[in-house]
């Protein structure tokens, strides 16, 4: 019993000295937009790269910019199929919908966790489209291994777009408040 109080109170200071030698500056370059790596390259005390992930995947979870479920069944969502995708028409239609729905209400369907686990060379020809800061962003966060949804900032704005437009992959941009998903999938035209 004595080596489990002690296990637990360890734990503790663990998180504790992490907290106040990393969490906060972790936390705030999460907040700037930086990618994992840039974080790393910018902390002060020594931290372990899978000890930063879990920070910054907590802290997106807890403020909401990453989701691990969407609040209500995807049978509540009208689905809307976009065909003829260019880049034009992709960019005002996400527009249109961020401004009705606000972008805290507006998220892309990520199944990075799922597919880095078990195909990680599909997962690298998925994002060949993508700058390297892009790809950086992305493999840098701790997906989970299932479905999850990150909100439709002007960085996954941009990424979305230039998934949708250039992969053969279906993409669900999914905005809460209109209770609508935009499905795109380039698939049909190949």
């Amino acid at each position: 019993m004595e080596k489990k109080k002690n296990g637990y109170f360890e734990e503790a200071l663990s998180d504790f000295t992490h907290d106040a030698a990393s969490g906060g500056a972790i936390r705030h370059m999460v907040d700037l937009g930086y990618t994992t790596k840039q974080i790393m390259e910018h902390l002060d005390f020594p931290t372990p790269r899978e000890r930063v992930e879990q920070t910054i995947l907590k802290y997106m979870l807890k403020t909401g910019l990453l989701l691990n479920e969407m609040p209500l069944p995807e049978t509540a969502f009208e689905r809307t199929v976009l065909t003829s995708v260019t880049p034009g028409r992709l960019s005002s239609c996400l527009a249109e919908r961020i401004q009705r729905n606000g972008e805290e209400n507006s998220y892309l369907a990520c199944p990075f966790g799922t597919i880095r686990r078990d195909r990680e060379i599909r997962l690298g020809r998925m994002l060949s489209c993508l700058t390297s800061r892009e790809r950086d962003y992305l493999t840098g966060i701790p997906w989970e291994m299932q479905m999850m949804y990150h909100r439709l900032n002007s960085r996954m704005r941009e990424i979305g777009m230039q998934l949708a437009l250039h992969t053969d992959v279906e993409w669900n941009f999914c905005f809460l408040k209109s209770q609508e998903i935009l499905s795109i999938s380039r698939a049909d035209e190949k």
